[in-house]
């Protein structure tokens, strides 16, 4: 007995050991966005992932497709894939994740109205092998899947996931705090846990970072990059890019004629806006997602080069006013960009009014009622399925389109999109995303992307920060650690 208690102190102050000097970050942040209460709760899941839950397939930075929960899948035929799960994977609360849980939490998740698929149904093949089938054949299942807004939760908890952080505490609009899961499956926290702290206002998110009240600043206003960069104390990290900033044009009124449309498009000059705004960081091509997630496909899509003669020919002459609504995922995300559009597009002939909404509710409200002309968004993708972004936004069948009335790409969009879904490759499936994106931009101009930012992110030097992933949604926060003084 004297022998086994001296083995467990060993053990207790060798794990000790290990986490001397470690200590919880404090992350600022901007908005707190999440919803509290009812079925669609998602506090630490979106908009920021906390990594309280775990999908069942994931991806890398490049949006390649790599197992999370599920080791491997494969596709039965009849439309059902079959998903074979680690075992050993437990909940937050002990309990065991099996095929069961899984499908008790795709279920709660439909039930809520916010699941990402749609499915016929859901069998539990074995403890740990389940299959989905779903209306259609979907070959694209197991790269939508990688949504962490899919990410399973124990269908009688909320907070309660495998991921390698355990939730601890929210208080609305204040802060969320997390602890490292000592249990994890996999590699576990290096840190012992985090505080995100929800700093709306940039001044004071920025206030709080340089006073050291916070390790990192995660929502790192553009701004004030060359401060930051300047500043010798801290560090400044950059994702590949990842994000698309970019206009949604309405097809009413003046918009209703392609001409206006491509001109619009020839007034803006996107280098000196992402001179200006960016500093350069960002990439101008002419789509909608990153050409490293496109490969040499971005090159089906043409750049519509600035061209002040090239708008003169299109306008003949006509006087043209918009109005222009600033506002995906706020007005504050989008910074002076507004203003740099109007004034490119005035010098063109092209009256523009602005309106700046900072709440996503009340700006898709403005675009089902049809109150604008041009829309100011900026997006992430947040799965490896590269259709996800073009459907959601231009399909006839899209949340877009079908529920907020924007408009929707023509025909043989919808075509290259059911092709993408189809498809048996990853080649396959690039290339006919990138032909699709070619329709809704080179051919009926629905969309006129400005640029395609990294994701960036400043941090107090004791911070150890790993390769960053290009959207906010996906990054590794369980990865992050913080030395201090022992």
């Amino acid at each position: 007995m004297k022998k086994m208690l001296l083995l467990v102190l060993a053990a207790l102050l060798l794990a000790a050991a290990a986490h001397a000097g470690e200590s919880k970050l404090t992350v600022a942040l901007g908005k707190d966005e999440y919803i509290t209460s009812g079925p669609r709760t998602n506090i630490g899941k979106y908009p920021l992932n906390a990594n309280i839950f775990e999908s069942l397939t994931t991806f890398d930075p490049h949006f390649r497709l790599l197992p999370c929960l599920a080791e491997s899948w494969s596709y039965q035929g009849n439309k059902t894939w079959r998903f074979n799960f680690r075992k050993g994977v437990r909940f937050h609360d002990g309990s065991l994740l099996n095929a069961a849980a899984v499908r008790r939490s795709f279920e709660k998740q439909a039930e809520s109205g916010t699941m990402l698929f749609q499915y016929e149904k859901i069998s539990e093949v074995a403890e740990f092998v389940l299959d989905i089938t779903t209306p259609e054949e979907n070959l694209l299942l197991p790269y939508i899947l990688s949504h962490p807004y899919l990410g399973i939760v124990k269908a009688d908890n909320a907070t309660i996931g495998t991921g390698p952080f355990k939730f601890v505490r929210h208080e609305k609009d204040q802060l969320l705090e997390v602890g490292r899961n000592e249990d994890y499956w996999g590699e576990k926290a290096k840190s012992a846990g985090i505080i995100f702290r929800f700093l709306p206002d940039n001044s004071a998110r920025m206030m709080a970072f340089q006073a050291g009240e916070a390790d990192v600043l995660a929502d790192l206003p553009w701004e004030v990059l060359p401060d930051v960069q300047a500043n010798g104390s801290v560090v400044l990290h950059k994702s590949p890019v990842g994000s698309y900033v970019g206009l949604m044009l309405s097809l009413h009124g003046p918009l209703a004629d392609k001409d206006i449309r491509r001109a619009i498009s020839a007034s803006i000059d996107r280098k000196a806006i992402s001179k200006a705004l960016w500093h350069d960081l960002g990439e101008t091509r002419q789509t909608m997602l990153a050409p490293s997630f496109l490969g040499a496909d971005a090159e089906l899509i043409a750049d519509v080069a600035y061209d002040p003669l090239k708008v003169k020919e299109l306008l003949q002459g006509k006087k043209v006013q918009l109005s222009l609504v600033s506002g995906f995922p706020n007005a504050n995300a989008h910074g002076m960009l507004p203003e740099l559009l109007q004034a490119q597009l005035q010098a063109a002939g092209i009256e523009v009014a602005i309106q700046k909404i900072n709440d996503a509710g009340l700006y898709h409200s403005l675009m089902k009622e049809g109150k604008g002309d041009l829309w100011l968004e900026r997006g992430n993708l947040n799965s490896a399925d590269l259709t996800f972004l073009p459907h959601l936004l231009f399909h006839q069948e899209g949340f877009y389109p079908k529920q907020l009335r924007t408009a929707a790409g023509n025909a043989a969009f919808a075509g290259f999109i059911a092709k993408a879904r189809q498809a048996q490759s990853d080649d396959e499936l690039r290339k006919n995303t990138a032909l699709a994106l070619r329709e809704i931009i080179n051919q009926d101009m629905l969309f006129i992307p400005i640029a395609e930012l990294p994701f960036l992110l400043a941090a107090q030097k004791n911070v150890q920060t790993p390769e960053l992933h290009p959207t906010l949604l996906a990054v590794r926060w369980a990865a992050f650690s913080k030395q201090t003084d022992k």
